[in-house]
């Protein structure tokens, strides 16, 4: 069987470690730098091939792996000048790993449709810690064809893999997934906040939570910012899960839906991130709220 030539853009946090488990499991990978050198010369010292555009990584690609931050992004490496489509050929997939737009995913999709080429949506769960693990969770929107195509490459970077539809389903889903996330962590954020303003113990509130039903898998990551400072559990920054929900608000608003819940989360992401930054961790949110509740830590 011919072995897949694979092409990877986006070389972050998540990126760089699925990158590197698909160049160890024997695939030739191609590889584009951004700002960063560093992980780009590591991967090529493994046996990646560093190419200089994305036109002329999809000449050498079977596949292609997108992992950016927005949708602009992937439309730009996808249609721009020197572009995936600029040295596009008959059967070459793309594979969009963003937290994407869905309806720019559908678009898009359409668009290189006509010129032979399949886009599909493969959108990550888990965290960086996962990625180097290589134990990541992927929603994949496409036809079967498709994803049994390129479901032995996730396999390298994957635990699990969910065919979940069509072209731009994966990408709903992440961000509803994501809504139930940050939403979680919001509120663990502010029951911390309580906790202090209250002036009673946070690591109770912590012990006594993590044994009931208000435990949930964002408790620990952002309690370990509130009582150690430390954030190693939950590296998602403030400016992407404030992207993502207005993705899904725009996402709702065209399917005539009317959320309760979201539009406060998206204002307390939106005071977090303008409080700490964007680049600080969704733990981090925690300190907006001291901050907005003018409580005085010790």
């Amino acid at each position: 069987m011919k072995q897949e030539r694979i092409g990877f853009i986006g070389l972050g946090l998540m990126g760089k470690e699925m990158a590197r488990h698909i160049v160890r499991n024997g695939y030739p990978l191609t590889v584009m730098a951004h700002r960063n050198r560093s992980p780009l010369e590591a991967l090529c010292k493994e046996g990646a091939t560093e190419v200089s555009t994305p036109a002329e990584m999809a000449r050498n690609s079977d596949i292609v792996f997108i992992c950016v931050k927005t949708s602009e992004q992937v439309s730009e490496i996808v249609s721009g000048a020197d572009g995936l489509m600029a040295g596009s050929h008959e059967g070459l997939i793309i594979v969009d790993c963003s937290t994407a737009h869905p309806e720019s995913t559908e678009r898009l999709a359409k668009t290189v449709e006509h010129q032979g080429v399949i886009l599909v949506d493969a959108p990550l769960a888990r965290t960086p810690r996962e990625a180097r693990d290589g134990r990541l969770n992927v929603m994949v929107g496409g036809d079967a064809s498709t994803v049994a195509r390129i479901t032995p490459v996730m396999e390298s970077f994957a635990e699990n893999i969910f065919h979940v539809g069509k072209v731009g389903s994966a990408h709903k889903l992440k961000l509803i997934n994501n809504f139930l996330s940050l939403g979680a962590a919001a509120l663990v954020s502010e029951a911390a906040t309580m906790a202090a303003g209250m002036d009673v113990s946070q690591d109770k509130l912590l012990e006594i939570c993590s044994q009931g039903g208000a435990n949930s898998a964002m408790l620990a990551p952002v309690m370990e910012w509130v009582l150690q400072k430390e954030c190693t559990k939950l590296q998602f920054s403030l400016g992407n899960a404030e992207k993502d929900m207005r993705y899904l608000t725009e996402t709702l608003n065209a399917y005539q839906l009317a959320p309760h819940m979201l539009p406060p989360l998206c204002e307390f992401l939106t005071l977090a991130r303008d409080d700490v930054g964007e680049d600080s961790f969704v733990p981090q949110a925690y300190d907006s709220c001291i901050k907005r509740n003018k409580i005085v830590s010790d």
